[in-house]
């Protein structure tokens, strides 16, 4: 048994998984419910281990979401990834409420055992002989319509995973949730992941989905859990936490990611990349290199990530940018760990930008709106990857939605952080 194998971050499902009733349970619940599941909360939390748990995978199609990616992106992998025959097709213009769509019209050949259509082909066994006919249909694949009685001819019964879905377009997740109201009709169910912090995402794009989503949000984990988690790896590797255990947590604010991930380097700092012979107990020694060793990995992102999120360059040579996002991190660094975690207030955050601006009397209202409304969309743009901060409209408050950044901010010296970076010309 190695080391990597037990603890740490990994997009395979890693040893000492724990089941915790509240997350796992409604998950299985879930399943067997005619209904979409959305799992959510911030990133290295436990979303994509949540589905390799409980999933095989034959009982999945995954669609990795990205920024560019569009509905028909997403339809045309999912038609990819079941081996449907595409004869033809050729791109449509469609409207819908009088807007212009760029559609995908295909003619699609499909099998099915029976007695009429025009090509057959004959499979042979010792035990049985029989025809597999086909027939052929035109779809429009950029229609849920038309992709879900697609998908019912086939009889698709598996489960469609759209992983990182807060990377799409704000355009793009409000068609989709449109589209899964015709989806639960044809009983084609979705799972989604995506890295926020609020309930009811999807149902602010359509009303509809109420009480027709089971939403699984997958923090906060709590100190037994995380206890649970090095027991279940005792075991495993031989090597107990015991004495550091409670140190642990109090380093890691609560993400699972960062817990998991100072586990493995402890074991590994300690020399340990295999199961031991004789018992060993982590040191409070070790957990400190450990520690550093985190910060240092962490350090350098987000640091490259702060600089790439207030770069803002000017439209023209006599025009100086409001540079908001340069004074949204100003005033995040300088404020309480408290106060982050709890989340930045979009008034408060107004009236300070305000009160340290080079314009601060063009600091209005609608410029924080657009701020806040563009905020993650933005950081991807800028291949902020994951982004950092999220709105959170049912709080009216930005939020970190990297769960790494609060390790970061906890173990590092703000002021150091905002004197190294560089102002935008015009900034104060």
């Amino acid at each position: 048994m190695r080391t990597i194998d037990v603890y740490g971050v990994s997009n395979s499902l890693i040893k000492t998984y724990i089941e915790r009733p509240n997350v796992d349970n409604l998950f299985n619940s879930g399943l067997v419910k005619n209904k979409h599941i959305i799992i959510y909360g911030a990133s290295k939390q436990g979303k994509t281990s949540l589905t390799n748990k409980h999933l095989k995978e034959n009982d999945y199609i995954k669609v990795n979401c990205s920024p560019s990616a569009t509905i028909l992106d997403i339809y045309n992998s999912i038609v990819r990834q079941l081996d449907i025959e595409i004869i033809e097709s050729k791109e449509t213009t469609y409207s819908i409420g009088g807007e212009a769509k760029v559609g995908l019209l295909a003619k699609i050949k499909i099998p099915f055992f029976g007695e009429s259509e025009a090509s057959s082909e004959v499979s042979t066994s010792a035990e049985k002989s029989k025809s597999k006919q086909y027939k052929t249909i035109d779809y429009n694949l950029s229609l849920a319509q038309d992709l879900s009685e697609l998908l019912r001819e086939i009889k698709f019964n598996k489960r469609i995973i759209l992983e990182n879905f807060h990377y799409l377009s704000e355009e793009v997740q409000r068609q989709l949730a449109i589209d899964l109201r015709i989806f639960e009709d044809y009983n084609i169910l979705f799972i989604i992941l995506g890295i926020w912090r609020e309930r009811n995402r999807l149902s602010q794009f359509n009303g509809d989905l109420q009480d027709r989503l089971i939403e699984i949000p997958v923090e906060p984990w709590e100190k037994n859990d995380l206890k649970k988690i090095v027991d279940t790896g005792y075991p495993l590797l031989n090597v107990k936490f015991d004495e550091v255990v409670e140190y642990i947590i109090e380093s890691c604010f609560d993400s699972v990611g960062v817990f998991q991930e100072i586990c493995k380097e402890s074991c590994l700092i300690a020399g340990i990349e295999n199961k031991v012979d004789r018992t060993y107990n982590i040191t409070k020694l070790d957990v400190n290199k450990a520690i550093e060793k985190k910060l240092q990995d962490y350090s350098s992102r987000h640091l490259r990530c702060l600089e790439t999120f207030i770069e803002q360059k000017a439209k023209s040579s006599q025009e100086t940018p409001l540079y908001i996002p340069y004074y949204f991190v100003k005033i995040l660094l300088t404020q309480t760990f408290e106060d982050i975690t709890d989340g930045l207030k979009r008034r408060f955050l107004q009236e300070s930008i305000k009160q340290i601006h080079h314009r601060p009397d063009d600091v209005r209202p609608s410029d924080m709106g657009y701020f806040l409304r563009n905020l993650v969309a933005n950081q991807i743009n800028k291949s902020i990857s994951p982004p950092l901060f999220d709105f959170d409209n049912s709080t009216n408050s930005v939020k970190i939605i990297d769960s790494t950044f609060y390790f970061f901010m906890k173990n590092s010296n703000s002021s150091e952080i905002l004197e190294n970076l560089i102002p935008p010309e015009g900034a104060n």
